[in-house]
């Protein structure tokens, strides 16, 4: 179970040594206390937060609210990256916040600086005249590419129709997302059905392990239970490849053996609204890790941003690119790495 700042926080520990902004709301929605981070964050003393109504604190209109309707409804807790929160005194910042029901009535909510990037809103020009260009580069040589896989398929043995089809749903699929790029639909609006998520991780990573070779193992550990997820299956192929292509372009070169492992289960700890709207309901995670070198630290911060990369031939785009697709989703994605591990967790709502 993944855990939260809130988890990782003993009862036991006073509330100014943990490095979070924690704020604590009775029922009624009027601060009854507050660390020295939240100070910092919110630009008002404790003493002079004590007593104030949230609204005083937050702007009405911000995600803050909602969360804390959602934990309410729930009776337990809410956790959602890069929410973007604004006051009198706070400019606007995003932030990783968790939001916990207590049971004497009242929520603590816990607030850090977010991994994941931030508002799609703000890249949308860029990425929008990135897909015009992506769309004019790329439609012609990948219409020759096309042309001739199916001339080859003519003539092929089964082994090898095999991997030509596998060519031309590619292409077919390259296609359609560079169409949505270009009209700015793959991060702003996802035609969502009910899908199987694993039938999509599996197309992504038997086309990886064709990509990736020998030298990188791939683990699927699938809970077969899962239900399906309400999204969109292109663009979720697309966030998921990113991802699992990161990977393994990180391990390249320097581990000998080199493992990447894709994990779901049930988010028994996360509600998530789906793209439909109405209440928060369950959702599953999907988790891709790899044993390579790590993060460094200061590249965390900027990891989500577009055209940020730590690679001599890198792009920038590929978890810019996924980080859409899951906030598109009204999902979350988080980042976790150390030296000899780096794990990204997708939370997804459920269908129904």
């Amino acid at each position: 179970m993944a855990k939260t700042v809130l988890d990782i926080i003993p009862s036991s520990i006073d509330a100014d040594t943990v490095p979070v902004a924690l704020i604590h709301v009775d029922a009624r929605r009027v601060l009854a206390g507050a660390n020295t981070d939240a100070e910092t964050l919110l630009g008002i003393s404790r003493h002079a937060l004590k007593g104030r109504s949230l609204t005083e604190i937050f702007y009405h209109d911000c995600a803050m609210f909602d969360l804390l309707e959602r934990a309410e409804d729930m009776s337990g807790r809410i956790t959602a990256g890069a929410v973007r929160l604004s006051g009198p005194r706070m400019e606007s910042r995003s932030l990783h916040v968790s939001v916990n029901t207590l049971a004497q009535g009242g929520f603590a909510i816990a607030m850090m600086a977010s991994t994941q990037a931030d508002s799609a809103a703000e890249e949308a020009p860029g990425l929008a005249a990135f897909g015009r260009i992506l769309g004019h580069e790329v439609k012609n040589p990948l219409a020759g590419i096309s042309g001739a896989a199916q001339l080859l398929v003519r003539g092929a043995r089964d082994d090898q129709a095999e991997l030509l089809e596998l060519v031309l749903a590619e292409c077919r699929r390259i296609e359609r997302l560079v169409n949505d790029l270009s009209a700015f639909e793959l991060f702003s609006a996802p035609r969502c059905l009910p899908c199987n998520v694993h039938e999509v991780l599996d197309r992504v990573l038997r086309s990886e392990e064709l990509a990736l070779g020998p030298g990188i193992k791939v683990t699927r550990v699938f809970d077969p239970s899962l239900p399906d997820i309400y999204g969109d299956a292109d663009h979720l192929h697309e966030a998921f490849q990113n991802i699992v292509r990161n990977a393994g372009e990180a391990i390249t070169g320097v581990r000998t053996a080199g493992q990447i492992r894709v994990l779901t289960r049930f988010a028994v700890d996360r509600r998530q609204r789906n793209p439909k709207g109405g209440q928060a309901g369950r959702s599953i995670c999907v988790t891709i890790e790899d044993n390579g070198p790590g993060i460094p630290a200061e590249a965390k911060e900027r990891i989500f941003k577009m055209f940020h990369t730590t690679k001599p031939n890198g792009s920038g785009l590929g978890l810019t690119v996924a980080s859409h697709v899951v906030a598109a989703h009204n999902g979350t994605l988080e980042l976790d790495s150390r030296p000899g591990r780096t794990r990204f967790d997708l939370y997804l709502p459920i269908a129904g």
